[in-house]
This record gives C-alpha cells, structure tokens and sequence, in this order.
C-alpha cells in the first residue's frame, strides 16, 4: 500500500535536490544562497580540522601512563573540552577510552549529515 512512501509520487531524490534549490534561490536569491554553502563549507571544514587535531592530541598521549602527572591533565583537558565527560571520576585506562568513543561518535554523527 505504502511501498513509494508517504507520497504517491514517482519524483526522485535527483530532481527533489533539483526543485529544493531553486525554491531557495527564488526565495533567498542566489547570492544568500551562495553564502549559505560557503558557510556550511567552512563549518564541516573547521569541524574536520578539530577532530583531526584531536585524534593526533589523543594519539600522542594515549600511551600507558607511567604515573606521570603532565599525561592524566592533558587528558583531562581534553576531556573538559569535549564537555561531556566528567575526567575526576574516570580511571586512567577509562579516560583516554572514554575520549575516543565520544571522538568517534561525533565523525559518525558528523558523516550522517553530509
């Protein structure tokens, strides 16, 4: 009954894409539009520069911890800059585990929306 989807309709994802910008250059004009990818541009690319940057950050430290103090702080920054972790209440081996399942999440999340 249902096998094309809530519409009844034989339009593909190609010509939708299609139709979708140029109701937007109607409505926004092709200039606001031009700006709108350019931004949407920049973003993913800051986005990917900052988990790159990170897993390079986590993989320099992510060696066992020898006690050494200077190790389990820069992992904690780290982890107060993802700002979904709470570093005090994690062990030495949960930390930099914990970080990298959140890093990993996120590029997940992020190759979902493009």
């Amino acid at each position: 009954m249902f096998s094309r989807g809530i519409c009844n309709c034989s339009m593909g994802y190609e010509n939708l894409i299609v139709v979708v910008l140029a109701a937007g250059m109607l409505h926004f004009g092709s200039k606001k539009l031009l700006d709108l990818f350019r931004s949407l541009g920049r973003a993913n690319f800051e986005y990917e520069k900052a988990k790159l940057e990170a897993q390079r950050e986590l993989g320099r430290i992510q060696g066992p911890l020898d006690g050494g103090d200077s190790s389990r702080k820069s992992l904690e920054e780290i982890a107060l800059k993802l700002d979904t972790l709470n570093p005090e209440s994690l062990s030495d081996e949960e930390l930099p585990q914990s970080i990298q399942r959140i890093i990993s999440a996120g590029s997940a999340r992020q190759e979902g929306r493009l």
